[in-house]
């Protein structure tokens, strides 16, 4: 029986996309997920949870995660693809989204995400790793909000796209930069932030091991 296609709100014609602006995004993937949300989004504040089907993004479907928030924690991974479990040599689901940064700057990275729930609003962050670990490792960073059940701004998807050699794992980074798109106003801020290196921190994880290279996406029971 051929799959039912999800319904897709027409957009106004006077809607001009959030992301029209961003035509120049150095990772093609980063355009792909934001155009998928902003299809899905026709016009809207945001789309809901419930629109979002993994089929639609086979071909990025590696490299995004769903998040979750709730009254009583932070951000976490509901769903991941598998390169990112295997940057970070470990199972990500139920994990923070802070994990993949380095622990000393997890606090000021708290408070930068929350606006994504509360604000909203679109956040892309572009990520260094720690000038003292080694291959060099860079990453962006894009998040997406969606209304989950009962209209709340609880979900988001995104992706996390690296560029270099992993290396030693887990790997995680510094924010150097973070451009911020509110969705009431329209309003685009970008900070650029010193990525100081601070040593002495570390953390031991079970690796996470898999021969299996097809892209999927792990659900949390």
């Amino acid at each position: 029986m051929p799959r039912q296609q999800p319904h897709r709100p027409s957009r106004p014609e006077n809607v001009i996309p959030f992301g029209t602006y961003h035509t120049a995004m150095t990772q093609p993937i980063l355009a792909q997920i934001r155009d998928y949300w902003e299809e899905l989004r026709a016009g809207r504040l945001m789309p809901l949870r419930s629109e979002v089907d993994p089929r639609d993004m086979s071909s990025f479907l590696e490299m995004c995660f769903v998040l979750e928030r709730s009254a009583l924690s932070d951000p976490r991974f509901r769903l991941a693809g598998m390169s990112i479990n295997d940057m970070m040599g470990m199972e990500v689901r139920g994990m923070p989204l802070r994990s993949i940064i380095v622990p000393d700057a997890r606090a000021a990275f708290d408070i930068q995400i929350d606006a994504v729930f509360d604000t909203p609003e679109i956040q892309e962050y572009k990520l260094i790793s720690d000038p003292g670990s080694a291959p060099r490792l860079t990453g962006n960073l894009l998040v997406l909000p969606l209304k989950g059940e009962g209209e709340e701004t609880n979900r988001a998807i995104g992706c996390l796209v690296t560029e270099g050699v992993i290396g030693p794992k887990p790997r995680r980074f510094r924010v150097s930069q973070l451009q911020r798109t509110s969705l009431v106003s329209g309003l685009v801020d970008v900070d650029h932030v010193s990525a100081v290196p601070v040593t002495g921190f570390a953390e031991t994880q079970t690796p996470f091991k898999s021969n299996d290279t097809k892209a999927y996406l792990r659900v949390v029971k």
